[in-house]
């Protein structure tokens, strides 16, 4: 028994060591391609390149149905079993979400846009025109399916290469930006570029993954016809789908509201500072894709105790990242910020602290809300994570009057606190010995 819980917490660590490599590398590619955009653009402009790329990936998100949960949820048995009967009619229905969403998304973005770019966004008819056309790249930021089949496979060392290749072309291109000294219109479309790059190489490897597992003789036509009638797989898509919309909300709805309030250059303070932050935080939340597949087996064991095991220790790694990520923060946060924007801001070290602790606290939610969505229990979740931004946009307006940038870091820390009392809270019957026992789960 004593094996099984250090046994998942190797592959956990294993795996998500693969995913930091990953994003450590992106991290230091990005330090380079901010600084690069933001001389060329100048702050302003900068400004409006994030505004763009952040609507872009907000209605990505909003429309990204996540069928790689649903995919691990209702498949895994199936595909460790190389069952084609039960585990294609799962592919297949993720693949028809995943074109669905991207389509949905591309049109509805184009609409918003139309209706509401200039009277509620606040934005010129050029950056209308300019967010417009990037629309396109929403049809290629959906690849659940085939994110689904790497972690299925195991084989999060992909996951890490895709990004970086995908990285390896924004730097690229914006390299080249900032040589030729290129307008917003070329970075825009190295982001594109480097989505479309992104799309096409995870799904190649999805489909060399699904090959390798359930034969050579499958095609891409033949997993997206795969006609799926499995009781509940509807209503556990889109419960999954819209916590991720909520939380993009939180994340990119915030952004936008920053840029009609206050505008485009203190858009650009507030994103590169958030940037630097979730980057020295990024390491712990790349725990997610690994704790899912782990949480899932303990709970179909009924291995309770092993769960609370893994649990803690994980907490107690998180505690100790989350010191280490205040002392960088502290002594080298101020300095990363002036190389990547050559400017100077008024409170530039509280906000940093206050978005160190925000981006901290996510990362402390992300294991309870994977925990709580493998036990079924994502529709409370739903209904608080709803009132709690609805309140968070009406504090982070509050605030952005009163303290400008400095505010909307507060409205950040105090609604992640709510959020991560409540997934406390709700876990604790799994996690706490005392708990388990007065519901049984033991």
């Amino acid at each position: 028994m004593a094996s099984e819980p250090r046994s998942a917490l190797h592959r956990i660590f294993s795996n998500t060591g693969f995913l930091i490599s990953s994003r450590i590398v992106n991290a230091l590619c990005s330090f380079a391609y901010v600084a690069w955009a933001a001389h060329t653009l100048g702050l302003h402009g900068f400004g409006v390149l994030l505004l763009i790329t952040t609507f872009v990936t907000l209605v990505s998100d909003m429309t990204h149905l996540q069928s790689w949960q649903t995919l691990l949820h209702y498949g895994a048995a199936a595909f460790e079993a190389r069952d084609r009967r039960r585990f294609m009619p799962v592919l297949g229905y993720c693949m028809r979400s995943d074109m669905l969403s991207g389509a949905t998304g591309l049109v509805g973005g184009v609409i918003v846009i139309g209706l509401a770019g200039s009277s509620l966004l606040g934005w010129a008819p050029e950056v209308r025109k300019d967010a417009a056309w990037m629309m396109a790249t929403v049809a290629f930021m959906n690849t659940g399916w085939s994110t689904g089949l790497i972690r299925l496979s195991n084989r999060f060392g992909l996951a890490a290469l895709f990004d970086f290749v995908s990285t390896c072309v924004r730097t690229a291109g914006y390299l080249v930006g900032y040589l030729l000294h290129a307008s917003l219109e070329f970075f825009l479309f190295i982001w594109f570029l480097h989505q479309f790059a992104l799309f096409v190489v995870t799904s190649l490897g999805g489909l060399v993954l699904l090959r390798r597992q359930m034969g050579r003789d499958i095609g891409f036509f033949s997993c997206l016809s795969s006609a799926a009638d499995i009781r509940g797989i509807w209503g556990f898509t889109l419960r999954v789908s819209v916590n991720q919309i909520l939380d993009a909300l939180f994340r990119q709805g915030g952004t936008l509201i920053i840029g009609a309030i206050l505008g485009a250059r203190d858009v650009a303070i507030y994103r590169v500072t958030k940037q630097i932050c979730d980057g020295l935080a990024k390491p712990a939340q790349m725990m997610i894709p690994s704790l899912y597949p782990e949480f899932v087996r303990f709970r179909d064991n009924q291995n309770w105790q092993d769960l609370r095991h893994v649990t803690r220790r994980l907490a107690l790694v998180i505690i100790g990242f989350s010191v280490l990520a205040f002392l960088v923060a502290i002594l080298g946060g101020r300095a990363i910020l002036h190389l990547m924007l050559h400017d100077n801001f008024a409170h530039e070290l509280p906000i940093i602290l206050l978005m160190v602790a925000s981006a901290l606290l996510e990362v402390c939610i992300i294991p309870l809300e994977t925990l709580l969505t493998v036990m079924g229990r994502l529709a409370i979740i739903l209904k608080y994570r709803l009132a709690v931004i609805a309140l968070y946009f009406a504090i982070l307006a509050a605030l952005l009057t009163l303290f400008g940038v400095t505010g909307a870091a507060m409205a950040s820390v105090i609604c992640s606190v709510m959020i991560f009392a409540l997934c406390l809270f709700l876990a604790a019957r799994w996690i706490s010995p005392r708990w388990a026992a007065r519901y049984g789960e033991v």
